[in-house]
């Protein structure tokens, strides 16, 4: 029997069990630690132990898979990766560092019994593509035997080294590696919902709550009138973005079945909208759309890909 455990190392850090290419057990470390979307702490204050890998201190695995959502530098994904490999035992490790989307893609995929589907990913930031430009927005289509990228859009706006990324665009206007790419230093997608969440300030981790004011714009409500716009102005910007990118996708397959992955589609609310707007389509949201699933599409592209 093969055991193969997928690891996600960004932040809501979490362990996926498979037996066999089947998903046996889930976790993620915030469950025991109680410290709300954990991620790994800087390797260099020192070991930390991971409460959730202590339910596979018996097994010996064939192959444990880790993923990512690319930091600046390998060296710091090399030092909790070894740290976590002190609290394991393996036979083999892969490490992925440049496929996040498709891990959110996967993720969604397998628990959607779909046979063939379209997958749109979007999110605050994922890999990069292109020095510092960091995918927030992807289309694929997938199968049991193939992912096929077919749209990244990326932008360097948390990496603002340049002033002027026109010349880094107009290099990437055709294909590379065969797909569709958009490279700007503008918010969009994920990252443009931070950035509204940060304006209206909200802190880390608390785009629920920008997402649950905005249904109160124009009530009778103690709220501040400036955030409560912020707030509308976050749903409805973002909510057009996400209908134009899934018509987008229908322009690369005529597939109907559409699965929706990446932390932007924890948004309930703009979710049940798209479905609404497109009643015609299949769509399916990946139950664990946030970074914590790539656990999961991690040990599924390990095993199937």
């Amino acid at each position: 029997m093969k055991k193969v455990l997928g690891i996600n190392i960004s932040h809501n850090f979490s362990v996926a069990y498979f037996e066999n290419n089947i998903l046996k057990e889930y976790y993620e470390e915030d469950r025991f630690n109680k410290i709300k979307n954990f991620s790994p702490p800087y390797p260099l204050d020192g070991p930390y132990d991971y409460k959730a890998l202590k339910k596979f201190k018996d097994i010996t695995f064939d192959s444990i898979t880790f993923v990512t959502f690319t930091r600046e530098e390998l060296v710091l994904e090399k030092l909790i990766i070894d740290n976590i490999l002190r609290q394991v035992n393996c036979k083999n490790v892969k490490f992925y560092h440049k496929e996040h989307h498709i891990f959110h893609a996967v993720c969604g995929y397998y628990f959607s019994n779909f046979d063939t589907a379209t997958a749109v990913v979007t999110d605050g930031g994922g890999d990069r593509i292109y020095k510092y430009f960091q995918t927030v927005e992807s289309i694929f289509t997938i199968n049991k035997k193939k992912i096929k990228t077919h749209y990244k859009n990326a932008s360097n706006i948390r990496y603002y080294y340049f002033e002027d990324s026109n010349e880094k665009i107009s290099v990437n206007k055709n294909n590379i590696d065969k797909y569709d790419i958009t490279l700007n230093n503008k918010y969009a997608g994920g990252l443009k919902y931070l950035k509204y969440r940060e304006d209206a300030g909200f802190k880390e981790f608390e785009e629920g709550q920008l997402m649950g004011i905005a249904a109160y714009k124009n009530k009778n409500t103690n709220l501040d009138k400036n955030v409560l716009e912020i707030a509308y102005k976050a749903q409805e910007e973002t909510l057009q973005e996400r209908i134009e990118l899934i018509e987008k996708a229908l322009t690369y397959s005529d597939c109907k079945n559409i699965i929706l992955s990446g932390g932007y589609h924890l948004n309930c609310s703009n979710n049940f909208k798209l479905i609404k707007h497109f009643p015609k389509l299949n769509i399916f949201v990946d139950p664990i759309p946030y970074d914590g699933g790539t656990a999961v599409g991690g040990g599924y592209f390990y095993g199937n890909y």
